[in-house]
C-alpha cells in the first residue's frame, strides 16, 4: 500500500482531513521521559493529537483524557498538530549532546508517527533521517500503520532502532467492532514480517489485549515478532482508571465482550509466550516496555567504562533468530 493509498483511504474514515492538519514549530523535540518510560531518557511526538478517532484506537486511548487530551478545545480524534520543523529542532537538541549513545528515545508515546498526515508531510522520515546521521543507544517506533514500510530502507540501516507494532488482537472481527478506522490484523503482521526480511528488530506490542483467538495469537506472535509486549487496559498510566473514562467500557458490554477488567486472557498469553520465546524475549505491561531501554542503559555502562569487546558484546540485545547483535 503506498503513501497515496493510505491518504486517499483516511479521507474516507477519518475525521480529521491530511490538508486541516495545523502546522506548528517546536523549539525542542526531545521530552525528558518519566513515569510509564522511566527507562528511556526522553520521548519524541512528531505530532501532537491523532487522526485515529474514537472509530480506532482513540476508544480507549489514555492520551486522551490527559491534560494535552483533555484542554485541546476539541474531541481527541477531530484535530492534530504537526511539528513541521521536527528534524531540525531534533538535529540541533542532538548535536548539543556529547554522548549521544547514552539517548534512549520512545518515539511516539502521545501520538501515532505514521498517522496518515506523515504519508505526505514525512516529519517521522525526516526525523529518522537525523538519527541516521546521529545514531542513539536505542530508538523505540511504536506505530500501528503499515506506512512505516515506506522508511524500512532507514530503517533497515540503523541497527539502534526497534519496530514496535501495536497489535492488540488476531481477530479482524474483534477489530473492526471496536477500532474500525485502524489498519487490519493481516495487514499489521505482513509489516512486522517484511520488517524482519529487511533485518530490522521487531517488537509486538499486544496494547492492550484484545478478545483474540488464543493459540492462533500466540503463534502468529511467535512467528512474526523478535520480543512481545503484553499489556492490560491497566497499562493505561493511572491503573485502569483513564480507560474508564473512555467509549471503551460501554463498547465491550455492548459488544458482549465481557468484563474489560479482566485480565485473565492477557496473563494467560503471557504465559505460553513465555513458554515459547526465551524469558527475555516476553515482556508484560510497564516494565516490559523498558525492557528495550534498560538493555541499552547497560550497553551503555560498558561501552563507557572501556571493557573488552567480549564483555561489552555480551550487553548487546540480540535477536530472536541470531547470536548476534
Amino acid at each position: 500500500m503506498t503513501s497515496e493509498n493510505i491518504r486517499a483511504i483516511w479521507l474516507l474514515v477519518s475525521p480529521v482531513g491530511v490538508d486541516d492538519v495545523q502546522l506548528v514549530r517546536c523549539r525542542t523535540v526531545l521530552t525528558p521521559a518519566t513515569g510509564f518510560l522511566y527507562a528511556y531518557t526522553h520521548s519524541l511526538n512528531p505530532y501532537m493529537g491523532c487522526a485515529f478517532g474514537d472509530g480506532g484506537c482513540g476508544v480507549y486511548c489514555y492520551v486522551a483524557e490527559s491534560p494535552i487530551g483533555l484542554y485541546a478545545g476539541k474531541p481527541w480524534g477531530q484535530w492534530v498538530k504537526a511539528k513541521i520543523n521536527a528534524a531540525e529542532a531534533l538535529r540541533s537538541d542532538l548535536e548539543k549532546l556529547s554522548n549521544r549513545h547514552a539517548l534512549r528515545v520512545f518515539m511516539s508515546s502521545a501520538t501515532d508517527p505514521y498517522q496518515p498526515a506523515e504519508a505526505r508531510l514525512r516529519i517521522t522520515r525526516s526525523i529518522l533521517e537525523v538519527f541516521a546521521e546521529y545514531p542513539v543507544g536505542v530508538l523505540v517506533v511504536q506505530t500501528r500503520s503499515p506506512l512505516v514500510e515506506r522508511d524500512f530502507d532507514l530503517l533497515s540501516h540503523m541497527p539502534f532502532a526497534w519496530l514496535s507494532m501495536t497489535l492488540e488482537t488476531d481477530d479482524d472481527k474483534v477489530r473492526r467492532a471496536l477500532t474500525p478506522t485502524c489498519p487490519s490484523t493481516e495487514r499489521r503482521f505482513k509489516t512486522m514480517r517484511v520488517a524482519r526480511g529487511h533485518g530490522i528488530h521487531v517488537q509486538a506490542a499486544v496494547s492492550p489485549t484484545l478478545p483474540h483467538s488464543h493459540d492462533r495469537f500466540a503463534e502468529l506472535l511467535v512467528e512474526a515478532a523478535d520480543r512481545v509486549i503484553v499489556d492490560t487496559f491497566f497499562g493505561d498510566g493511572s491503573d485502569g482508571k483513564r480507560t474508564a473514562r473512555r467509549p471503551l467500557p460501554q463498547r465491550f458490554h455492548h459488544l458482549g465482550f465481557g468484563n474489560w477488567r479482566d485480565v485473565a486472557a492477557a496473563e494467560r498469553l503471557h504465559r505460553t509466550l513465555l513458554e515459547r520465546m526465551r524469558r527475555e524475549r516476553v515482556g508484560w505491561s510497564r516494565d516490559g516496555f523498558n525492557e528495550l531501554a534498560l538493555a541499552a542503559a547497560d550497553q551503555a555502562a560498558f561501552t563507557k567504562c572501556d571493557l573488552p569487546e567480549p564483555v561489552a558484546k555480551a550487553a548487546c540485545y540480540p535477536r530472536a533468530d541470531t547470536n548476534s547483535c
